[in-house]
């Protein structure tokens, strides 16, 4: 464990200095990734407005402070791209990662830690400029914000496990892009992505918090903004705890699978 933590200390610092050498090139893609939420913000806060003040009890005020918290939910809990293990194995570049005494996995993860305290801070300029642009309507509850935390990290990893062990179908296919077309389709939809999960049908918000994608995304962002009971909060834990544990299960099977399967392409 001791090995391992020193390992992700270093593989952090290499990620930190690789990022912050294109400081300007990151800026871009993440102002790039700002039109999804505020076209979001705008649409619904239009419909608000329009249907009498609110939307299945949501204002427009309280659409600005949802899509605003959304920029920061969205970007830590970007996870594994499936579409890179697929680009290593079909170049041949996953040989040398299997010879090192480390899990590719522990490599991966501390690389997108990296990249993610950078892209954060350079986050939160924007996420204060949008707030005054939009005003949104917040209503912190003490106990809520200080379970954010856990719960956005929580996400992260659910997410990240979770993809990551699909991405492992790689080995057997070197094309993954319709498995995950569909995945991301369904999370479009499901996780609170495209609207609170109020707005939804009651039978769409049914089969959403049967799935784990509300957990990765919508169930941070709910708790932070003080929408749920401290009952419905240990409840949502408990989901992602169970989801994280079969993920991570899935990824140790896939992956012992995948590696007596692995034959190297490209070169």
């Amino acid at each position: 464990m001791i090995a391992l933590w020193d390992f992700y200390r270093a593989q952090l610092r290499l990620t930190l200095a690789e990022t912050m050498q294109y400081r300007v090139a990151m800026a871009l893609q993440l102002l790039g990734k700002f039109g999804e939420p505020v076209v979001y913000l705008v649409v619904w806060s239009t419909v608000a407005r329009e249907s009498g003040g609110s939307v299945a009890g949501v204002t427009a005020a309280e659409f600005s402070a949802y899509f605003i918290l959304w920029t920061l939910v969205r970007q830590a809990t970007v996870a594994w791209n499936p579409y890179w293990m697929e680009s290593r194995i079909r170049r041949g570049e996953y040989t040398p990662l299997l010879l090192r005494p480390v899990h590719p996995f522990h490599g991966d993860t501390a690389n997108l830690v990296g990249s993610k305290i950078v892209e954060l801070l350079t986050l939160i300029p924007t996420m204060v400029v949008l707030t005054l642009l939009f005003r949104p309507a917040v209503h912190l509850v003490p106990w809520a914000v200080a379970a954010f935390f856990p719960a956005l990290a929580m996400g992260f990893l659910l997410r990240h496990v979770l993809m990551y062990s699909m991405s492992v179908s790689g080995f057997w296919t070197t094309r993954v892009t319709a498995l995950f077309q569909l995945f991301f389709t369904i999370e479009f939809f499901l996780s609170g992505r495209i609207a609170p999960l109020a707005v939804l049908p009651a039978w769409a918000q049914e089969i959403a918090r049967r799935l784990p994608f509300v957990w990765m995304f919508g169930f941070p962002l709910e708790l932070a903004l003080g929408r749920l009971t401290p009952e419905a909060a240990l409840q949502g834990f408990v989901h992602q705890i169970v989801w994280l544990a079969a993920s991570a299960i899935l990824l140790v099977v896939l992956w012992r699978l995948a590696v007596r399967h692995y034959t190297a392409v490209g070169g």
